[in-house]
């Protein structure tokens, strides 16, 4: 498949880099781009308007988690926990502290289009995301806390970073229960909220807060 066109999502800030190839993907917006960009600032005008300054800190919201009912905090220990934080502490490094990984601090640049060209580009960040790992947890280091909760027809997992402000969700399952779950997921950003001097300022927290309640 030839790449008209190359869009990286999330590449400057994240392990993970998505490729979207094709000519749909560039150039003039489409109808259905203008459309989907009016809808998007409609609920976001709404979503501001009923914003109110009533902000709680991490530590409340574990414990706004913790209460939820079927959820189980994940040990330190456990594999899957350790596979979570390898991969999140690696990215905040990348985000928050590239100047730690030496010659791979500034994000890599894709030269070509063609395949060789997006082959050499992955290698590159490979070699970033290792050297973000490399890094001893004595010079950077974070605090992660997982929640899970597994069901026959669904799984979600909830995370929580301090030293960065991290909140993350992700769910799998039916219909019925996704819906059910991003209830939750707005309920949760609704209850991290928003200070007044967010509102004022319109913070990196307030439009996050905004973002997550439009999703």
């Amino acid at each position: 498949m030839k790449a008209d066109n190359v869009t990286i999502i999330g590449g400057a800030d994240g392990p993970t880099s998505v490729f979207l190839l094709g000519k749909e993907h560039g150039g003039k917006r489409s109808l259905r781009q203008k459309m989907q960009e009016y809808i998007y600032d409609r609920k976001k005008k709404k979503a501001e308007r009923h914003i109110r300054a009533d902000g709680h800190s991490l530590e409340e919201v574990a414990d706004y988690i913790r209460n939820l009912p079927g959820l189980t905090e994940l040990d330190e220990a456990e594999r899957s926990y350790q596979m979570e934080y390898r991969e999140i502490r690696a990215s905040f490094i990348m985000q928050y502290a590239p100047q730690l990984l030496g010659s791979y601090a500034q994000y890599p640049r894709l030269e070509s289009k063609d395949a060789e060209g997006l082959k050499k580009f992955q290698e590159e960040i490979g070699r970033r995301q290792e050297a973000a790992e490399n890094v001893p947890r004595e010079v950077f280091d974070i605090d992660l806390r997982i929640w899970e909760k597994k069901e026959a027809d669904f799984t979600m997992r909830l995370v929580l970073e301090s030293r960065c402000r991290y909140i993350g969700m992700s769910a799998n399952g039916s219909k019925k229960k996704m819906k059910q779950f991003k209830k939750l997921e707005k309920a949760i950003w609704r209850y991290y909220g928003v200070t007044q001097e967010d509102i004022d300022q319109k913070t990196d927290r307030y439009k996050e807060v905004v973002r997550e309640l439009v999703r």
